[in-house]
């Protein structure tokens, strides 16, 4: 424990979490601003009569169009705000409750990345990012600290490397190894490329990204911790991600995960970057150790905080069947470009005193990407379903029964029934609980 102790509180330049803090609150800012150009916080959080909400958070509901768009233009200000350590405490929990809050908003909307932006910005909220190269060290609302505990860049480290193991460790699954898929269909649509389109219908190649794909989020961690294979680290990381972004519609996936990786790099290359942006004068290494008092209290909340992220990606093993199937404990776990599916559904509404039956078609309620998602995802399919009903609720039909039948293809494979059909939907509960209605997936 004392060896740990210190490692843990050996003083390092504070130029690392600035340096972090200034990417993280520049990206704020191109992503704000690339989703209300591209009209996204329109289509997203406007445009839907109806919103499916996470279990536990029914309560979440969306503001008025006005006040969303000011959320966002609120939250590039905050970026620049972070960005140059101006109100930073302030400005790191705004944002993470914002951003959190419209993450809430309909689960239709969850990736990853998002997931990481709200770890990330909870987790800067204890850190002591503005120790230097801050405005709050100007205006007097932070001391300048040349030196900070070692804790705080690797609880930073330490999130980064949660993403890329359990991201690993997800893949090791039959259809990832052995049937290399959903890469043998994604990789095929990109045959037309020139020049390296064709080696895209070859299955050796979707072989070879399947297993790349899974050491490389192994071991790439470990890599990256170790000065010797830093560098060689940092370059797979690159090519790694550019191949990503390129090839599969992911968004600013790889470009966050690029940036964020050089939190890894000695503190001395983020004091000679920053230098070329800085007087001189706030530079300067340390000559002595600046004791930071670290609450316990913090450590322990720290410590907490990511044995959660090392216990959520496994909750999936408390429910029965395939998880790629059954997406049962799928979210919040890593679970990254494990799954390609494509489905059918129609509801049917039947009045049980009369018999009389109606179809039900998603598209009159739901946009494009509420129903695509909504249509292989049993939970929201249960959601769409309670809607359905509380709509001849309102109409004074209380006696209705409300069924699906939703054919789903899995990676490739032929299509089926998700869900017992013959299940009335209007009868069963939300929760953690196993959805027994969910039918078997056998290969």
């Amino acid at each position: 424990m004392t060896a740990i102790s210190k490692i843990l509180y050996r003083p390092v330049s504070s130029a690392s979490t600035a340096f972090f803090r200034i990417l993280f609150g520049l990206i704020i800012c191109i992503a704000m601003l690339r989703f209300i150009f591209k009209g996204w916080v329109y289509d997203f959080y406007v445009k839907p009569i109806f919103y499916f909400t996470f279990y536990g958070f029914e309560w979440v509901k969306p503001l008025p169009e006005w006040a969303i768009y000011s959320l966002f233009w609120l939250m590039t200000l905050i970026g620049i705000f972070i960005a140059l350590g101006f109100l930073y405490r302030i400005s790191i929990i705004l944002f993470f409750l914002i951003f959190t809050y419209i993450e809430l908003i309909d689960v239709t909307n969850y990736l990853n990345h998002y997931y990481l932006v709200s770890l990330l910005s909870f987790l800067m909220i204890f850190l002591p990012l503005n120790s230097n190269y801050a405005l709050d060290n100007s205006i007097g609302i932070s001391q300048k600290r040349l030196s900070i505990p070692f804790w705080a860049v690797i609880a930073l480290r330490l999130q980064i490397g949660v993403v890329y193991f359990f991201g690993g460790i997800s893949k090791i699954k039959y259809d990832w190894l052995i049937e290399a898929q959903p890469l043998k269909i994604w990789l095929s649509a990109n045959s037309h490329l020139p020049i390296i389109g064709p080696l895209f219908d070859q299955e050796w190649v979707a072989y070879l990204f399947s297993w790349g794909g899974m050491l490389f989020d192994l071991f790439i961690p470990f890599l990256l911790v170790y000065k010797r294979t830093r560098l060689a680290g940092f370059i797979l990381v690159i090519v790694f991600h550019i191949l990503t972004a390129l090839l599969f519609p992911i968004g600013m996936f790889p470009w966050v995960m690029t940036l964020c990786v050089i939190i890894f790099f000695p503190t001395q290359w983020h004091e000679k970057v920053l230098s070329r942006f800085f007087s001189p004068k706030l530079i300067q290494s340390p000559p002595v150790v600046q004791k930071i008092n670290t609450s316990p209290l913090i450590i322990g909340l720290l410590t907490i905080f990511f044995l959660i992220q090392c216990i959520m990606p496994f909750r999936y093993l408390l429910y029965p069947g395939n998880l790629l199937w059954t997406e049962q404990g799928y979210r919040f776990s890593w679970n990254i470009m494990l799954i390609e599916k494509r489905a059918h559904i129609e509801f049917l509404a039947i009045d049980k005193a009369t018999g009389k039956a109606t179809i039900i078609l998603p598209e009159k309620y739901l946009t494009k990407q509420q129903r695509l998602t909504m249509s292989t995802q049993p939970d929201m399919i249960l959601q769409f379903a309670h809607f359905i009903r509380d709509k001849y609720y309102e109409k004074g039909m209380k006696n209705i029964e409300v069924k699906a039948e939703c054919y789903v293809t899995l990676n490739g494979g032929k299509g089926r029934l998700l869900i017992n059909p013959n299940v009335n939907l209007a009868e069963q509960q939300e929760g953690c609980r196993n959805k027994s209605w969910i039918t078997e997936y056998n290969n």
